[in-house]
């Protein structure tokens, strides 16, 4: 079984689990886990072959993490909670409502969507595999600062530096394991329409990396209001005030 890093700071409130993106780290909540405790007991995990999780050693699937996942939580018995993914964060706790409509409260997704890439994407995903392989550093920096925007390059150079020191460990197959996970995912969007689950969409309005016009489609699809914050796709490292006001308070 995939096993993954995970750290629960439990205060005996609803359960909050924090699932960050690709290329990040349970540790880029730390601008907004504060203020969540003060309604939360906040469960964080790492992402296969990132941070302190065991690096992936054959491509994984959203069963694989359904599995590590279900594992955690019957070890700290935890019947029901609410996820906040960001970004392959959303498509995994999409993934997992899916899976488990009966164990979620509410599901947001931030910089996420729940449908499958899109096939521009999938070729852009092709074209990482390949460039990963020869040039790792050259491709971690890279992939890092097109999270941003250029005011965000600037304002937030000691941020996006750490995120980028901690990017370059993980490995060049744990990394083509992510691509291609999120390159061959299945949609999650039709079953979440079907299932009595309170989805909440955050979304940034400069983003690049999820065109906000697709995060759009699905709010329409799935007839809810998503709301929007001013900034790139790492809302949660450059805007993390914007995130905690359109989440207070969704229980």
């Amino acid at each position: 079984m995939m096993h993954i890093h995970y750290n629960l700071s439990d205060n005996k409130k609803p359960v909050l689990l924090l699932i960050h993106g690709f290329l990040g780290s349970m540790q880029q909540w730390e601008h907004i886990e504060h203020q969540l405790l003060v309604h939360y007991s906040i469960l964080k995990i790492d992402l296969p072959g990132h941070g302190s999780s065991h690096e992936s050693k054959t491509p994984f699937t959203a069963a694989d993490f359904i599995e590590a996942l279900n594992f955690i939580l019957k070890q700290e018995h935890i019947d029901r909670l609410t996820i906040l993914g960001h970004s392959m964060g959303g498509y995994l706790g999409a993934a997992f409502a899916k899976a488990n409509p009966k164990k979620i409260i509410s599901l947001i997704m931030l910089n996420s969507i729940a449908g499958k890439d899109p096939k521009e994407k999938r070729l852009l995903r092709d074209r990482a595999i390949q460039l990963i392989q020869k040039h790792k550093e050259a491709y971690v920096s890279m992939a890092v600062n097109n999270l941003f925007t250029k005011v965000e390059l600037e304002e937030f150079k000691e941020r996006i530096h750490k995120m980028k020191m901690k990017a370059q460990t993980i490995s060049i197959e744990s990394i083509v394991h992510s691509l291609l996970y999120m390159r061959d995912r299945e949609s999650s969007l039709q079953e979440l329409k079907n299932l009595d689950i309170r989805v909440i969409y955050i979304f940034s309005l400069q983003d690049d990396i999820i065109e906000p016009a697709l995060i759009k489609t699905e709010c329409d699809y799935l007839n809810i209001q998503g709301k929007t914050i001013d900034c790139g796709h790492m809302s949660l490292l450059t805007n993390p005030a914007n995130i905690l006001e359109k989440m207070y308070f969704i229980e």
